[in-house]
């Protein structure tokens, strides 16, 4: 170990809840470096702000203030880590700056599988925001891709500048507590969905799937809102699908209900990693991933299945088994320490 430890300044916008999915990833980063879990790097600041009801505040601090304050933090830290790329803006015109790039649907939409995928129409405002952010991501030092398709399109969008793949990682540990199966649990086969309902996580494509099957789904993660859950509670009663919908879990309910269930059903099209197959894993279930990015890095080959097959995804249904060993091999290939290792190659690289 060198003598001496490099600072580094992780920087975003507003703070996000650490239940979100930036929120915790940025966490985690923050977590690590004080741990000092990243050999020869400790943490030396954070810029981020409490976010504001005032649309005019908000812009002032994303386009002027906040790249300045991290411009000048820039002068005295060894690298700016800017933990996600909606905060591209943020990127210094000097030093050495890296930047979690999760995914690109906001920043180039497109469809897939007939699902508008990002903002197909911004604002002018917007606009001017998302040409701030390419501008920031062009100039980085480095951009750390979660996913290898990620990865692919940053090379693709950003030429010239040098990009490292790090997936997430997830403490293996948490996920082999002993648990009791959840109260909620039924009898027979008990399927999880875990996520929003946003159209292109397909939660009603895992119902039609379970439509007439003898299994219960269970429908996990807050509701994005009132009408979305009447939609799907609507639709699970006419196709004869046994959907119940649990709502937000605590970490150690969720780790509880994967390792019970018999399987996690994960048929979204677009995702920048797509955490719950890799959680089902550690908790020894099979998870059961339509063939799309970047999520279906993942699994196991047998595990990911055609997107719009519901037959497929049936009889994969009927024919689960006790894969826990498998899985949890898999799940081992995303350990906090294989990601420390690649966070301290990607942060050497810049010097």
């Amino acid at each position: 170990m060198r003598d001496f430890l490099r600072k580094v300044m992780l920087a975003r916008g507003g703070a996000l809840s650490p239940y979100s999915g930036l929120g915790s990833t940025h966490s985690a980063l923050v977590e690590r470096l004080q741990s000092g879990l990243i050999e020869g790097y400790e943490l030396g600041s954070i810029h981020e702000y409490n976010l504001s009801n005032n649309p005019l505040k908000r812009l002032w601090r994303r386009w002027i203030g906040g790249p300045s304050r991290v411009q000048k933090s820039a002068n005295i830290s060894d690298v700016v880590h800017i933990t996600d790329q909606e905060q591209g803006g943020l990127v210094p015109k000097s030093g050495r700056s890296v930047v979690t790039v999760h995914d690109l649907f906001h920043l180039f939409p497109n469809t897939r599988s007939g699902v508008a995928i990002g903002e197909q129409n911004p604002s002018l405002i917007r606009k001017k925001d998302l040409a701030k952010i390419k501008r920031g991501l062009s100039r980085a030092s480095l951009l750390i891709c979660v996913s290898k398709d990620t990865q692919q399109e940053c090379e693709m969008r950003f030429p010239g500048v040098p990009t490292s793949w790090i997936p997430h990682a997830i403490n293996l540990q948490e996920y082999e507590a002993e648990t009791e199966r959840p109260s909620w649990f039924k009898d027979g086969c008990n399927l999880l969905i875990i996520g929003s309902e946003e159209e292109r996580k397909r939660v009603d494509f895992a119902v039609n799937v379970c439509a007439g099957m003898d299994v219960t789904l269970h429908k996990i993660g807050a509701e994005s809102s009132p009408e979305s859950k009447k939609d799907l509670l609507s639709l699970a009663a006419k196709v004869n699908c046994n959907l119940n919908w649990i709502g937000r879990l605590e970490q150690d309910e969720l780790i509880a209900a994967l390792q019970h269930a018999d399987a996690l059903l994960f048929p979204s099209i677009a995702e920048g990693f797509g955490l719950p197959p890799l959680e089902a894993y550690a908790a020894g279930t099979v998870a059961l991933v339509a063939d799309a990015p970047a999520h279906n890095e993942i699994p196991l080959e047998h595990h990911i299945l055609p997107p719009d097959d519901i037959e497929m995804w049936r009889t994969a249904i009927t024919e689960l088994g006790d894969e826990s060993v498998e899985v949890r091999a898999r799940a081992a290939d995303f350990s906090v320490e294989k990601w420390a290792q690649r966070h301290l190659e990607a942060y050497n690289s810049l010097f």
